[in-house]
């Protein structure tokens, strides 16, 4: 016997509500053409929903629809409203399931304890482990019903059972067993390895007559391809993370595997690639021991009848755009759908005004471009002139609390340059500083300190070290320091000096110090691990880009 059921799933949404423009390259008759088109946004994935739910309740087959994590971050519509937004949205959507994704915890635990206790569907985190959180905090996770999470007393995943004709289909959710490396949750908040937590499952599900099971998956593709691999008896990994594309789009120029179907020991591995653009609208046939036998449909980018067409520079023609819209409407590649209405009414009336505000708000006018490099280079010998300014945005917000010494902040947190001219709060939230994290203040000896700028360059040059890229390099404010890339390791830094009263002062390595920096260096990212001996952990009422804004409106740069 088999068994037919209708999917839907995206991931790494990243606050996109709105539609984003694209540019695809395609070939025609021998003629090449750029198309630019405004793909995706959640009133297009709502419309593609209901198509396929409906075409599953004609066809009298189960349909499920799931979001593999990252719905937070990313757009000015989370630096407006910190998940809120999300929550009211995804609801609207209708997903049978969403699991939890390193971006999610990028404010810590309380934004995403508020999301799950405002939606209406289960949250999938089942190697998450809350055994010891705090339940006197502000907002715990464990108390909400809709969270499945690790199950101490079986020591394996909580699942999410539906009816698949006369079988049940399993749907487990799994994060990022490294969370506390990638993403900032609240120390009380564990996690557990992903793939002996899977096979854990997997196994106690088969023991049950349960062979059919989808793993909801925020490990990446390589994570995917891995867990598939050591992993056996997994019908379906439906992943997000990596913002990977599954199928062939080579002929429009966009990244993806080039393989129409991957298949790694009998489990089907799917992602929708990113910022809410595209879609996975399957049918999927399995037989009775689980394996997908037979797949019909795909990932599509969603479509709709905003688009322009050129050759070269010129626009095409009537003939030429015709030809391109009968290629758009034919293409697998793409879904045509209208947006539907009334999700567009509640974002264009309850949301897009604020976002809107920002976007005309001029914080400041810039007399000179100020230019972003994350590493000293001949052209710029003392590196970014964005970054020391971040630094010192994070020192001027957070005095007003507590007597600061320093400020530090990452290289990689800083995303672009600034023209000359007028700096908008849009253009400081949503690409200077896109990701909506708190600042945090500390005490760490200055050996510490320096270890931790050490560690930082080290990982951004690889000296020594397998570093994860140059975004690590410190930029530091009321500090300065000399690096001997040939020093013996551990002892790289010399002439630490803190500025203080007016003059210049060797830190001493046995002193205390309190430093700001974001919450994500502080948790000992990168190459920071020797913050992780800081103590006296004060977090401020204020993101990294609230506190460049404020900085920004008292400077005139």
């Amino acid at each position: 016997m088999t068994y037919s059921l209708y999917l839907a799933h995206i991931n790494d949404t990243h606050s996109h509500f709105e539609s984003s423009l694209l540019h695809f390259n395609v070939q025609l008759q021998q003629t090449k053409y750029r198309i630019d088109a405004s793909c995706g946004g959640y009133a297009k994935i709502a419309t593609a929903i209901a198509e396929h739910r409906s075409q599953a309740a004609k066809e009298q087959h189960p349909f499920i629809f799931l979001h593999a994590g990252d719905s937070f971050q990313g757009s000015l519509y989370f630096s407006c409203f910190e998940g809120r937004a999300n929550a009211k949205l995804l609801n609207l959507l209708q997903p049978d399931a969403m699991t939890i994704g390193n971006h999610e915890f990028d404010l810590g635990n309380n934004p995403i304890s508020e999301f799950i206790a405002n939606v209406n569907f289960p949250v999938l985190a089942g190697n998450m482990d809350l055994s010891e959180e705090d339940q006197n905090k502000e907002r715990p996770l464990r108390p909400h019903a809709n969270l499945l999470r690790y199950d101490n007393q079986r020591n394996i995943a909580q699942y999410l059972l539906k009816p698949l004709a006369d079988k049940q289909l399993a749907i487990v959710g799994i994060t990022l067993d490294l969370m506390h490396q990638i993403g900032c949750p609240d120390s009380d908040c564990l996690f557990h390895n992903a793939i002996e937590t899977t096979r854990a499952t997997v196994k106690h599900l088969h023991e049950q007559g349960i062979k059919h099971i989808i793993v909801l998956s925020h490990l990446g593709y390589s994570g995917d391809l891995q867990l598939a691999e050591q992993v056996d008896g997994i019908s379906i990994i439906v992943g997000g993370h990596s913002h990977t594309l599954t199928g062939d789009f080579s002929k429009l120029d966009v990244p993806s595997v080039e393989q129409q179907t991957v298949t790694v020991n009998r489990t089907l591995i799917l992602q929708a690639g990113k910022h809410a653009e595209s879609i996975g609208l399957e049918k999927l046939t399995f037989n009775s021991d689980g394996e997908v036998i037979a797949q019909q449909g795909g990932i599509s980018f969603l479509i709709g009848e905003n688009w322009h067409a050129y050759q070269g520079e010129d626009r095409v023609n009537e003939e030429q755009r015709a030809d391109i819209a009968k290629y758009l409407k034919d293409s697998k590649l793409f879904y045509n759908v209208k947006p539907d209405t009334a999700i567009s009414d509640i974002i264009n009336k309850q949301y897009k005004p604020a976002v809107d505000k920002m976007r005309q708000r001029i914080v400041c006018h810039l007399s000179k471009p100020l230019h972003h490099t994350r590493l000293p280079t001949k052209q710029w010998p003392m590196g970014s002139e964005i970054a020391p300014l971040v630094s010192e945005g994070f020192f001027v917000a957070a005095s007003k609390d507590q007597n600061i010494d320093f400020a530090m902040h990452n290289a990689g947190g800083v995303r672009i340059s600034l023209k000359q001219g007028p700096l908008t709060q849009a253009e400081i939230c949503g690409r200077l500083l896109p990701f909506e994290i708190k600042i945090v203040s500390y005490l760490v000896l200055g050996k510490n300190l320096r270890l931790a700028i050490e560690g930082a360059i080290n990982n951004a040059t690889s000296n020594g070290v397998v570093g994860t890229g140059d975004g690590s390099y410190p930029y530091l404010y009321n500090l300065r320091f000399s690096y001997d890339q040939d020093a013996i390791l551990g002892q790289r830094i010399s002439e630490l000096m803190l500025f203080k009263n007016g003059v210049w002062q060797r830190i001493n390595d046995e002193a205390a110090y309190r430093g700001v920096s974001s919450a994500y260096t502080l948790a000992g990212k990168e190459g920071y691990d020797a913050l992780l001996t800081s103590i006296e952990h004060f977090e401020h009422p204020i993101t990294m880009s609230g506190s460049f804004v404020a900085l920004a409106k008292q400077r005139n740069w």
